[in-house]
């Protein structure tokens, strides 16, 4: 039977082998990369086996991550988001930083990650009043501009400048405050696990000495009850913040701030507590609302638009405006 079923698929190969042909030429062209992006609502990340908290206070509710689905156009792909409403076409430019690359997108994404959540647990310990210890704290570089004379590159962690150990962000710009324009410094970082030494030329911009690099403090933390992460290695960005935050708190205070809802959202935080404004909240949003959330948590320069699209759409979900963790907290325990 087999014999028979491949013998006929082969005359039929032969007969018609200008169609399949053709056909083949079409499906590998409508496979051609584009310059361009499709976003897309996404679904939502349950935090509750995402963030692990030692000895946690149970929830009946839960706190979820909402984010967009980012797509590569390809020619196929692209002619589909003009038939698909919730597919929203945008050029690759809109992601980049002058011109760097996606390699360098996708680590700056993961330093990100990093950085918001363990302010995340920063900024939780310090609400619930519980005490944490900042291990380490490294300098990391997230982009290079194109006017920078420097080989550092993105990923990097700078450990000395000038010979002197620096640790943070403020002590680089009060470095840099001494130096004249075209200064050469020498830099070491820490590329792949390995000290690599670099030079950095000072720059003036805006009256102030820079080198042209944009950088981001991971601290180490070190807490009682321990708080682990588990996310997947295709997961980064800062937006993540603020639900890591809210999530880490429900779990080492005992009041419930779900009270037994589903509960997404989106935003920055920073070690203060401090919510910053985030991309993509109309998706976010669709996705809480597909998913059956009851509240949305968004930051204050975003609330205006998911507000609108609420109206619009005729959302049936509450839409929480976030300043602060404390403020979003109060807010949750007042519902």
């Amino acid at each position: 039977m087999l014999k028979n079923l491949f013998k006929r698929l082969r005359d039929d190969i032969r007969e018609n082998y200008k169609i399949y042909i053709f056909y083949f030429i079409i499906l590998c062209i409508s496979l051609i990369p584009l310059d361009y992006y499709i976003f897309s609502p996404g679904e939502l990340i349950d935090l509750t086996d995402r963030v692990n908290v030692e000895n946690s206070y149970s929830s009946n509710g839960s706190f979820n991550l909402t984010y967009v689905t980012t797509r590569e156009a390809t020619i196929m792909t692209y002619l589909l988001s003009y038939v698909i409403p919730s597919w929203d076409l945008e050029k690759a430019e809109t992601r980049r930083i002058d011109n760097e690359s996606m390699e360098d997108i996708e680590m700056r994404g993961q330093v990100y990650l990093k950085e918001t959540s363990y302010d995340a647990i920063i900024a939780a310990f310090s609400e619930a009043g519980k005490e944490y210890k900042i291990k380490s704290n490294d300098v990391t570089v997230t982009h290079v501009f194109e006017y920078a004379d420097t080989n550092i590159e993105v990923g990097d962690t700078i450990k000395t400048v000038n010979d002197k150990s620096v640790s943070s962000v403020l002590e680089i710009s009060e470095m840099l405050k001494e130096l004249n324009e075209n200064d050469e410094i020498k830099i070491k970082v820490e590329r792949k696990n390995k000290i690599v030494e670099c030079y950095a030329k000072i720059k003036v911009v805006s009256e102030r000495n820079v080198i042209g690099i944009v950088i981001a403090n991971l601290k180490e933390v070190e807490t009682t009850p321990k708080v682990e992460y588990v996310f997947k290695d295709n997961e980064s960005g800062s937006s993540r913040g603020l639900m890591c935050a809210l999530d880490i708190y429900n779990k080492i205070t005992e009041k419930d701030l779900t009270h037994g809802d589903i509960i997404a959202g989106t935003g920055t935080i920073d070690d203060k507590g401090n919510v910053g404004a985030i991309d993509g909240v109309k998706y976010k949003l669709i996705g809480a609302v597909n998913n059956n959330a009851k509240v949305f948590i968004v930051p204050s320069e975003n609330y205006e638009e998911a507000i609108k699209l609420k109206q619009e759409k005729k959302y049936d979900i509450e839409i929480i405006e976030a300043t602060t963790l404390h403020d979003i907290i109060e807010k949750l325990n007042d519902r």
